[in-house]
């Protein structure tokens, strides 16, 4: 929802094409670095064929088609615009990475892997985090609002990071890693359905 939101909300601005969202959407870095190039055309059909844009053909430039096509905001867009703006802010929708699955299953893994894994986990994440607060601090010039946003990117990673601090005490204070470095071939137990 919030990709359609993106683009929607690009478009208020007025009618562009194709090449100049995608400029725009890499210009603004870790705020918008979950839209790519492929699902952002993707949409850009999707949402002409609902009616929430207008498309038109520019004969004559370079390309494959010989054209550019070129999208503007219908009422509808607006409307829909509108409605997922209200929806995205009222709601909350915890985000899944997969890494809750994983950790269920951790005790297939020889102790000190799953151990190693989350400790390579941290480190790709710290690492992430600081490549986000750099290009977050060269959006400052961008506004308030635009601060705040990844202020919310920032306050997740340093979630996951926190999370992943206390998993890994708790691990150790365990002696998790201490156990035999077989993994454990069983179902573990808060998936056990028997009991």
């Amino acid at each position: 929802m919030h990709k359609v939101l993106l683009l929607l909300g690009l478009l208020l601005r007025g009618p562009l094409y194709g090449y100049e969202l995608h400029r725009v959407v890499r210009a603004h870095g870790e705020l918008y670095a979950d839209l790519k190039k492929a699902n952002l055309y993707y949409l850009l059909e999707r949402l002409a064929s609902e009616g929430s844009l207008q498309v038109q053909a520019e004969p004559g430039t370079r390309g494959a088609r010989g054209e550019r096509l070129i999208y503007e905001l219908t009422d509808q867009g607006r409307m829909r615009f509108t409605e997922l703006l209200r929806e995205i802010l009222q709601t909350y929708e915890p985000v899944h990475t997969g890494v809750e699955t994983a950790i269920v299953f951790l005790s297939y893994l020889p102790p000190a892997d799953g151990l190693r894994l989350l400790v390579e986990r941290r480190q790709a994440v710290a690492a992430r985090r600081a490549i986000v607060a750099a290009d977050i601090g060269n959006q400052e010039n961008n506004g308030p609002l635009v601060r705040i946003a990844g202020d919310h990117l920032l306050s997740l990673i340093d979630a996951e990071l926190a999370w992943l601090d206390r998993s890994l005490a708790y691990l150790e204070a365990l002696g998790w890693a201490k156990k035999s470095d077989q993994p454990a071939l069983h179902v573990p137990p808060e998936m056990d359905q028997d009991g």
